[in-house]
């Protein structure tokens, strides 16, 4: 006998929706079933917030994140989880207390969690959601309509080695590259745990359409059949075409060792409907090995990137075990992969025949207008192996982004009264950064702009008249005793204020030391200049980087428990 319960649409208001559940109309929701049945992935259920901990906010269906306190009622999911920088948890066999595992509300039993993870916060089920006719409501009864048949769209692939990785960030760069090529975009995510930020992230980056698994009907893709993910990817893309997308850029999460996404890379249907791959690594042997993998399993490497790009010293590692150029986030936004991907459909085109009009178009996609130049080298099939020209004027602007900093760092140090690490009278308190993009006549400069806890702080440069570029050019071509002159001069041109001693010597030596590097004899070209790394292109690139839900002040925290132990 199945015990029911009238879900009153006052009580519906009160209760808070999650994400996991927003395919899922308010006025389906009419009963709550109330029997000691066993839950399935993807059936919505009432429940109860009995105690909080690691969540302590749930992602609402219109990404508002809402504070939860003990006694509140949600609607969240059932479903299994597996993030390793968080927790695996598999659909519970019963209907007593469990646990949030995703702040974008699934339901499950924790089984392990990373070290660093509180246990999770506790629920207990009141009831599985109903219809009308008192049948339980499951999200894949409101996924997208659309065919499952093999999509004549083309894609790009964001892999990585791990969670965290950065293939958020590339995608989102990429959907930004695409967009100034004048192409009409979707971003898909195929696989993971339900949670609205990757949608909002490839939405604000200008994506025409951003759809995710939970479209396709499910609420998270661990122990999903392959086959299903398979169909659920073909659907969104079919649905994305139907409404007028022209490419997709497709994240599949975790890393390659994942058990779904073990199987998706080294399936037909996935490889068949891609142009190419963007792998992204923590590190150059991640990379290296990642890219040996994906070879193996038949996957056209674009290039690499993802939180890589951060060290100089690792992309150096990775382009020369590689052959592969590394993106970094501005490179791609910029429409670096562009090139190369025109290429790659033209090729296919040609392989495949017919008359495919999104590959045609794609073939055809115009450069980005005012791309910098050296973004603009042409990938021949097959090339992906070709690095980049270093030209003078990168050489330029790379100087030029080491005095905009060293600018930049010696006011800080004036408004705070004393420099980082030493003690003395305080008037301010550093407090991270933000980024933001100063434009040049040698392209655009990342910056990194301190943050104080008091004054409101602008770099000088923004708004300075005096001339850069001969400035630059007599940096270059000093030698090494006079090179100090020209640094201060170069200093004088961005900012009224003079900079400590010490760090005028110390970008003097900098910037001798990149001069020398770029002009070594017999050196690989593409090795000749490490490129810098202060790349902030979007506001929350530092967010997409980050493991999942850690705030810069619980990563600070947590190093200093390290170091003191």
């Amino acid at each position: 006998m199945i015990a029911l319960e009238a879900l009153k649409r006052n009580r519906l208001r009160k209760i808070k929706r999650a994400f996991s559940t927003r395919r899922v109309p308010p006025s389906v929701m009419k009963t709550i079933i109330s029997d000691a049945r066993q839950p399935r992935a993807g059936d919505l259920v009432l429940a109860r917030v009995d105690e909080i901990s690691h969540h302590t906010k749930l992602e609402l269906t219109d990404g508002r994140k809402a504070l939860m306190f003990p006694g509140d009622e949600i609607v969240v999911c059932f479903g299994n989880r597996y993030a390793p920088d968080q927790f695996e948890a598999l659909v519970p066999t019963d209907m007593s207390t469990c646990d949030l595992v995703a702040a974008g509300g699934i339901a499950a039993h924790e089984l392990v969690r990373h070290q660093r993870m509180k246990p999770p916060t506790r629920i207990t089920p009141v009831g599985l959601i109903g219809n009308a006719e008192g049948e339980r409501v499951n999200v894949l009864d409101f996924r997208v309509d659309a065919p499952d048949h093999k999509p004549e769209i083309p894609a790009i692939l964001s892999l990585g080695t791990s969670m965290n990785a950065g293939k958020t960030l590339a995608a989102t760069s990429m959907v930004r590259g695409f967009k100034r090529a004048g192409l009409k975009v979707v971003a898909l995510k195929i696989t993971g745990t339900g949670a609205g930020g990757d949608m909002w992230i490839v939405r604000d980056a200008g994506a025409d359409m951003s759809y995710d698994f939970t479209d396709g009907g499910y609420a998270s893709t661990y122990l999903t059949e392959i086959s299903d993910i398979i169909g659920l990817t073909y659907r969104l893309m079919n649905y994305a075409a139907k409404h007028g997308a022209q490419i997709a850029v497709i994240e599949i999460a975790d890393g390659l060792h994942q058990l779904e996404t073990a199987q998706l890379i080294r399936r037909p249907e996935i490889r068949d409907v891609a142009v190419g791959t963007l792998f992204n690594s923590y590190d150059a042997m991640g990379a290296v090995q990642g890219v040996k993998e994906l070879r193996e399993a038949g996957h056209d490497i674009l290039g690499l990137s993802g939180q890589l790009g951060r060290a100089p010293l690792g992309v150096r590692e990775a382009e020369a075990a590689s052959g592969l150029r590394v993106y970094l986030p501005f490179e791609l936004q910029n429409g670096a992969l562009v090139p190369a991907v025109r290429e790659r459909a033209a090729a296919k085109l040609e392989r495949e025949g017919g008359e495919n009009k999104y590959l045609r178009a794609l073939a055809n996609a115009e450069l980005p207008p005012d791309m910098p130049e050296a973004l603009g080298h042409l990938a021949r099939p097959g090339a992906s192996a070709a690095m980049p020209r270093w030209s003078s004027k990168m050489l330029e602007r790379d100087i030029l982004s080491m005095a905009a900093h060293c600018v930049m760092q010696s006011d800080a140090d004036a408004l705070c009264g004393v420099e980082p690490g030493r003690k003395g009278r305080r008037c301010d308190w550093r407090n991270g950064s933000h980024q933001m993009i100063w434009e040049t006549e040698l392209g655009p400069v990342e910056l990194k702009v301190p943050r104080l806890k008091i004054a409101k702080y602008a770099p000088p440069f923004l708004t300075a008249q005096e001339p850069v570029l001969p400035r630059l050019e007599a940096v270059l071509s000093a030698d090494s005793s006079s090179r100090h002159l020209a640094v201060q001069d170069l200093l004088a041109a961005l900012s009224p204020s003079p900079v400590s001693p010490a760090r005028l010597w110390h970008l003097t030596e900098q910037a001798g030391s990149r001069i020398a590097a770029a002009a070594e004899p017999g050196r690989p070209e593409h090795l000749a200049l490490v490129r810098p790394v202060e790349f902030r292109p979007v506001e929350n690139e530092i967010t997409a980087y980050q493991p999942e839900e850690m705030s810069d002040d619980d990563l600070i925290v947590e190093e200093l428990v390290r170091a003191r132990a």
